[in-house]
């Protein structure tokens, strides 16, 4: 089992906030399936997803697209909370830019 990441780079930190921040800054800077980020920070799997969560419902992270995983050898999402890579949206929008009665 992986040992958890202490996050010595933010001391005083709780160590949720230190796990999301290192999730955070580590798909900022290059997209990767979740197993690749778990083993890179040698976060536990679950807490990283618990962390994915997170970060998708405040619209920082977003599925790339499929890849063949270079740990596991099985389809995977890549991630990214790099904005410049984040994929367009197909939906339209009903109401326009500015939302209804705008």
């Amino acid at each position: 089992m992986n040992k958890h990441n202490t996050g010595k780079a933010f001391e005083g930190a709780h160590p949720k906030d230190t796990e999301s921040r290192a999730v955070y800054n580590y798909l900022f800077k290059r997209p990767a399936t979740a197993t690749q980020v778990s083993v890179a920070l040698k976060i536990y799997r679950p807490n990283l997803c618990r962390r994915k969560r997170t970060l998708e419902k405040v619209d920082k992270l977003r599925q790339v697209k499929k890849v063949i995983c270079p740990i596991t050898k099985h389809w995977a999402w890549q991630l990214t909370c790099t904005p410049d890579l984040f994929p367009k949206r197909s939906q339209l929008n009903l109401f326009g830019e500015g939302g209804p009665g705008l």
